[in-house]
């Protein structure tokens, strides 16, 4: 008999795809972004596994991600786990190309629905995002899902600190309740990257956020909406999912999904296929820290300048060298007489 008076599972879904061309050359298709060692050794998908374990209740952490990268995911876990000491099962469904959010996150809802039922909370975590307050980020998650048991699809909302033209927006309506506090605010739309007047008046209006593309929803209430807002995504999904059952690894917690099938599924995110048009679709501001690690730029600001304004990354020998970021990973580097540039040597 099931309890009901115990919290729904909550199962982080992380989704690791796409090569991050933005830092090439460390980021490429053989070893796209999740995987790049930041300068405290981690990777940024062994801390997002890591960030996924810290909330309340996580009954396991499901990876959806190219067949390629299994294995090294694999072991950016187990370091992780040994950090964490957790003994949190992970399962992966393993795509044999990709096929944008959307489809990911549907056969992810449909695997959680299986193992934890309709009422399991999935928390849908890019595995290239970087967030330092783990205590924030939990109680958060613990907003989004107590609105996600109530039937609300989520999306958290990152308070924009400048006119930023390279993210989406979420224009916020009226506070939701979730018991006897605000847990969040209605969505009202959904808005395209802005041109940079349209992003000053955005961060202005004080009611916009950017969509960090994070989630939280039952795999019920994700795959009810898919089936309302995007039918034939939802049917083909379905086939996918039939198609691949023959392939289920119990013991591993693995699902290899079928190139003949898989293939077939259009590449849509997320955002259009169903929160732009859903009805309920909630926002929880985050009052945690974030950043997307989406350019170079990003990647320098994780280092404390020196006395010259330089960030440097490795082993540099410099002379007369001002507010540049050098980057090394295999030998030591020289420069003289640079200004304001990058040097990435790999």
């Amino acid at each position: 008999m099931t309890d009901r008076t115990a919290p729904a599972p909550l199962v982080p879904v992380i989704l690791s795809g796409g090569a991050g061309t933005r830092l090439w050359p460390i980021s490429r298709e053989s070893s796209p972004k999740p995987f790049i060692k930041l300068t405290d050794g981690q990777s940024l998908i062994e801390k997002t596994y890591a960030r996924a374990l810290t909330p309340a209740s996580v009954a396991e952490v499901l990876t959806v991600t190219n067949r390629d990268y299994y294995f090294r995911c694999k072991d950016e876990y187990d370091l992780a786990a040994k950090d964490t000491a957790s003994k949190v099962p992970a399962g992966f469904l393993l795509e044999p190309l990709g096929r944008n959010t959307a489809p990911a996150i549907a056969l992810a809802a449909l695997y959680v629905r299986r193992q934890h039922g309709p009422e399991g909370v999935m928390l849908v975590l890019p595995s290239d995002h970087l967030i330092a307050d783990l205590s924030g980020f939990s109680q958060d998650v613990a907003r989004a899902s107590s609105l996600a048991r109530a039937g609300w699809l989520v999306t958290f909302g990152i308070r924009p600190t400048s006119p930023e033209t390279g993210f989406g927006y979420l224009q916020a309506g009226a506070p939701i309740h979730a018991g006897d506090d605000s847990a969040g605010l209605k969505a009202l739309r959904f808005v395209e990257k802005p041109n940079l007047e349209t992003a000053q008046a955005y961060v202005a209006d004080g009611h916009y956020y950017w969509n960090g593309g994070m989630f939280c929803f039952t795999a019920g209430a994700f795959l009810d909406a898919l089936a309302s807002t995007a039918p034939e995504l939802s049917q083909a999904v379905n086939v996918c999912w039939d198609a691949s059952q023959p392939a289920w690894d119990t013991e591993r917690r693995l699902l290899e999904l079928p190139m003949a099938a898989f293939s077939g599924l259009p590449d849509i995110s997320v955002d259009y296929a169903v929160m732009e048009k859903a009805e309920r679709v909630a926002i929880v501001p985050a009052r945690f820290d974030w950043n997307d690690i989406g350019s170079w730029n990003s990647i320098a600001e994780l280092i404390p300048p020196d006395a010259h304004g330089n960030r440097i990354d490795g082993d540099a020998v410099t002379h007369n060298v001002t507010n540049t970021y050098l980057h090394s990973e295999t030998r030591v580097i020289g420069a003289i007489g640079l200004n304001d540039l990058m040097v990435v040597d790999t």
